[in-house]
């Protein structure tokens, strides 16, 4: 047995021979490498229909976590029609097959999209306000339109915001870490971002998470969609912590490109007092809602439902 463990030690990630996984990773960043360079030379309109048309592709015929989508779509749209829950999730992969061009178009024609952003419920100004009298703010997404963007759409905003982020390993990962470095976002690992997130709120910043995937870690299991998910508790008691106000915010998509909505998140937060399973229910309603307003801008291919009968189940 520990023969065989250290043979697969020995192996690369993909079970075989380290020599091949070097050839896949170099196919890979040749590939992405290869799309970065047509995206950015087409014309945005190009560029933005042909990331549609990969959406489409990656489900029929491909299939790319069809099966998934459907169901967690179906699932939390009980009262839906299978032709509503297809057409939507049609309309989900076109989505996030547009999203991911634009983000492969480079640097310079993001700039103009974010300079192009509606905030017209006013979010800049309630931050420059948090910053000024509370020393801070943190806001907290979910995987709704395009959440990449949105601390950068947070950045454009004239705040400074620090994005806690799980890195991405390989081509397109560099490309995301060097496009948020462009765009000027400071970037926390969340693996290990407790202290460093708090020092940066104690500073003056607005700190930006993405909280709605699975996790067992520092979480509760809070209705979401109609069933019990797994949620992170970590914006609710970092904003109770620093004692600053907690934001969600989310940029969707309408038809003239880019619109920031925004609910400042009230669950009883008064210092170490406060209740974070209040503050994260507060915050879960709101994504519920506008994921309701626009079902096709949610990432529905995460597993976003597991088991949460027994914290020390598999999932």
């Amino acid at each position: 047995m520990k023969e065989r463990a250290r043979q697969a030690g020995r192996r690369g990630r993909g079970g075989g021979p380290p020599l091949a996984d070097a050839l896949v990773d170099a196919f890979a960043d040749g590939g992405v490498a290869g799309l970065h360079l047509g995206l950015r030379a087409a014309p945005e309109p190009v560029a933005l229909a042909a990331g549609r048309a990969l959406g489409a592709l990656c489900r029929d015929p491909l299939r790319v976590r069809r099966r998934v989508v459907d169901t967690q779509l179906a699932a939390s749209f009980p009262v839906a029609t299978p032709c509503w829950v297809r057409d939507t999730a049609r309309a989900c992969y076109r989505h996030f097959g547009q999203e991911a061009a634009l983000l492969m178009s480079g640097a310079p024609r993001i700039e103009r999209m974010l300079s192009r952003v509606v905030d017209e419920a006013g979010l800049g100004p309630r931050l420059h306000a948090a910053t000024a009298e509370r020393n801070g703010a943190v806001v907290v997404s979910g995987h709704l339109g395009n959440w990449e963007l949105g601390g950068a759409a947070v950045r454009a905003l004239g705040v400074r915001v620090t994005a806690v982020v799980q890195r991405q390993r390989g081509a397109f990962g560099r490309r995301l870490g060097e496009l948020r470095a462009r765009l000027g976002l400071d970037v926390l690992d969340r693996d290990a971002a407790a202290r460093p997130a708090l020092d940066a709120l104690r500073s003056g910043r607005v700190l930006a998470l993405v909280a709605d995937q699975h996790t067992r870690r520092a979480s509760a299991p809070l209705d979401f969609l109609g069933r019990p998910a797994w949620t992170s508790l970590a914006p609710a008691r970092l904003c109770l912590a620093a004692d600053v106000p907690l934001f969600f915010a989310a940029l969707v998509r309408d038809p003239s490109g880019y619109r920031i909505v925004h609910e400042e998140i009230d669950g009883g937060r008064s210092g170490a007092a406060g209740d974070p399973v209040e503050l994260t229910k507060g915050w879960v309603r709101v994504l519920e809602r506008e994921i309701e307003r626009r079902p096709e801008q949610y990432f529905w291919f995460h597993r976003r439902w597991k088991r949460v009968a027994q914290r020390g189940e598999g999932a």
